[in-house]
């Protein structure tokens, strides 16, 4: 039993059944029962498909988690991006559309395509640890709408793309600066995985303020690390050993600032009397630590409300308001101590 044996028994054409299925006003009350009684004795269940396939909008945008088995996992144990999903759908459920989550791996977009082309959906947001760019080439080539939460996860974005615009430099310039004025020379730095841009950009922050202080930045005090709480540890280690310890380290997220603070602690030097930290992000870990972080605060919740609006504005094509670029803000807690 399909649309087109209710339209024969009912005495209609295909397309008046078509509009009983997306609840058209255009159908006459007494042809609509008719045919919704055919319906109800033959048990005709809807094809969702086809149905999607005559309408036009879903008011549905598509959340794509794609992981890299490489790097730690979203929504296992991930505190940056909890903050951003949340935000995400909240956005969504106040310009009235849906959110539908799917997750997938970075060398399969097979899920992704699969809800475009099925027209399950009207748009999509990636949000990643890792490079993307080929699968937003594959969307944008189908002539499909997505926005990308991390600029850093492509390579050569598109104008077009809807995407928060983040300063890491200045950010991390602003950071440094802090210690600055705190009195601190021996300013670390702790960074982020070498092929990622937001760590490059974050350790030139970081140059650029001790340059701009008349302070030559000393290769002994960086630490080529990853965004992760084994380097931390890892670093503080070193600098222990080595006896080049610096009074105050900058670190390139919060998850090395942990590993850092920890480290510290098992090597019996305080914080922040001995060794003043600062950390990168604002997850919410920071204020529960001890002493509690000082930390650059990311406004990943203003991001993704931008984000959710640039696309939906694309999507109903509205015009679309050019957005500033967004900076960190220092959050002062316990972690740093004047040297002056």
């Amino acid at each position: 039993m399909d649309i087109f044996d209710i339209a024969k028994l009912a005495g209609v054409s295909r397309k008046t059944v078509q509009r009983v299925l997306n609840n058209s006003d255009q159908v006459r009350p007494e042809t609509r029962d008719r045919i919704l009684t055919i319906m109800e004795e033959h048990q005709y269940q809807p094809n969702v498909s086809a149905r999607r396939l005559v309408k036009k909008k879903t008011h549905t945008i598509g959340l794509f988690i794609i992981q890299d088995p490489s790097k730690h996992r979203i929504y296992s144990d991930d505190l940056f991006y909890s903050v951003v999903i949340g935000s995400i759908i909240s956005a969504c459920s106040e310009r009235g559309y849906n959110v539908l989550v799917t997750m997938t791996d970075v060398t399969d977009s097979s899920p992704i395509l699969k809800l475009y082309r099925e027209k399950s959906i009207d748009g999509g947001i990636i949000i990643s640890w890792t490079n993307v760019q080929e699968i937003v080439d594959q969307i944008t080539s189908a002539n499909f709408l997505v926005g990308v939460f991390d600029q850093n996860n492509v390579g050569n974005p598109a104008p077009s793309i809807p995407m928060p615009l983040f300063e890491n430099e200045a950010s991390a310039m602003e950071a440094t600066h802090y210690f600055l004025q705190l009195g601190h020379r021996d300013i670390g730095i702790i960074t982020g995985d070498e092929d990622n841009n937001a760590a490059n950009e974050r350790y030139r922050g970081y140059q650029k303020a001790l340059e701009k202080a008349g302070i030559q930045p000393k290769s002994e005090f960086v630490f080529k690390g990853k965004f992760v709480e084994e380097a931390g540890t890892e670093a503080i280690n070193h600098w222990i050993q080595k006896g080049t310890l610096p009074s105050a380290i900058v670190c390139s997220n919060d998850y090395i600032a942990i590993g850092a603070l920890k480290a510290l602690r098992a090597a019996n030097r305080r914080v922040p009397e001995d060794v003043s930290l600062i950390g990168f992000d604002d997850i919410l870990l920071t204020e529960h630590t001890s002493p509690p972080l000082t930390t650059m605060h990311v406004p990943r919740i203003e991001m993704a409300v931008s984000l959710v609006e640039q696309l939906i504005n694309q999507m109903e094509q509205q015009p679309i308001e050019k957005t500033s670029s967004f900076q960190a803000s220092l959050v002062k807690r316990g972690s740093c101590i004047s040297k002056k």
